[in-house]
């Protein structure tokens, strides 16, 4: 079941040809460990714990939202059940810590391990955090905007904070720089998800592959939602309440729109993405990191920040 989730092999065992993910994290984990002029080699196990603690919360997750689909097959719990699904992702959080343990290269290393691995724990336990607030975001009565971004910051934004972290332990372990490039992945993982939030209600659907506002249609509560249920007039306020409060009948999903426009809530969103944009790249400038590293560094930032899809 793990093997199947990391899409090694097929349902049946035999070795699979699927896409596998994207290896962001382990990937941002090695670009800031080479860009600070580190050892990509006593790196990797601990790259490779984050990509198995990212699935562990992705089969939880999936069975939590009941989403029966991932990376375009059936997810674990729908061909082997939830309890099943539940033990297998327990196996890949167990599995992270074990190859976080693993990393340094050589025993005299053991210190870097165990900041690593209590990195990555810390990193967990904020995404477990983030998961709860979220689930109870969908019945809450009011959630603010604080509350929100305190919800990503944790839920969406941990992982990416680890995986910089991660890359400046092994590269000096300066507490100095640490913090810097846990500042800089907390930042752009909320720009990450703000910019989300924008694309599930105004991205383009030819690109994202989503319906138009298909946020709006699964009654998301996103930050455009809620500025707009915070800020909105009160007959606006009222009408956009009810869309996201009866099941009974789908959202209207143009003139919800029409009231997000009218409140001014995505301009509202993009300055709040502009604003941790600019600090992440205040983080950023704070590191010394090569030119090289630099200049892939922005790049990423840009396009997490200007991402259509």
């Amino acid at each position: 079941m793990a093997r199947y989730q990391l899409g090694q092999v097929n349902a049946d065992g035999s070795p699979a040809a699927t896409d596998r993910g994207k290896a962001v994290r382990p990937t941002l984990c090695l670009l800031m460990c080479e860009a600070l002029g580190g050892d990509l080699e006593a790196a990797l196990p601990a790259a490779a714990g984050l990509e198995l603690l990212h699935n562990f919360t992705l089969v939880h997750d999936d069975v939590m939202d009941d989403d029966e689909t991932r990376r375009h097959r059936p997810t674990v719990w729908v061909v082997w059940g939830r309890p099943q699904a539940i033990d297998a992702g327990d196996l890949l959080h167990v599995l992270a810590t074990l190859s976080v343990l693993r990393s340094g290269g050589n025993g005299a290393s053991a210190p870097l391990a165990k900041d690593a691995t209590e990195v990555v724990t810390q990193g967990c336990r904020l995404v477990t955090e983030g998961q709860h607030l979220d689930i109870a975001f969908e019945t809450a009565a009011n959630v603010g905007v604080a509350d929100y971004l305190d919800m990503i910051a944790r839920k969406s934004a941990a992982l990416l904070a680890v995986a910089f972290e991660l890359g400046a332990i092994f590269a000096g372990n300066d507490p100095a720089t640490r913090a810097a490039c846990r500042a800089y992945g907390r930042e752009l993982g909320v720009v990450f998800q703000i910019r989300d939030d924008v694309l599930g209600i105004w991205g383009d659907p030819a690109v994202t592959g989503k319906p138009v506002g298909a946020d709006i249609q699964k009654r998301k509560k996103t930050l455009p939602i809620i500025h707009a249920l915070e800020t909105s007039d009160g007959p606006d306020r009222t009408r956009l309440r009810s869309m996201f409060s009866d099941n009974r009948v789908p959202p209207d999903v143009e003139a919800a729109t029409a009231i997000l426009e009218r409140a001014g809530s995505r301009d509202f969103t993009e300055h709040r993405l502009r604003q941790h944009a600019h600090q992440a790249g205040e983080a950023l400038s704070q590191l010394p990191v090569s030119d090289w590293g630099r200049r892939n560094l922005e790049a990423v930032a840009t396009y997490i920040a200007t991402r259509d899809r």
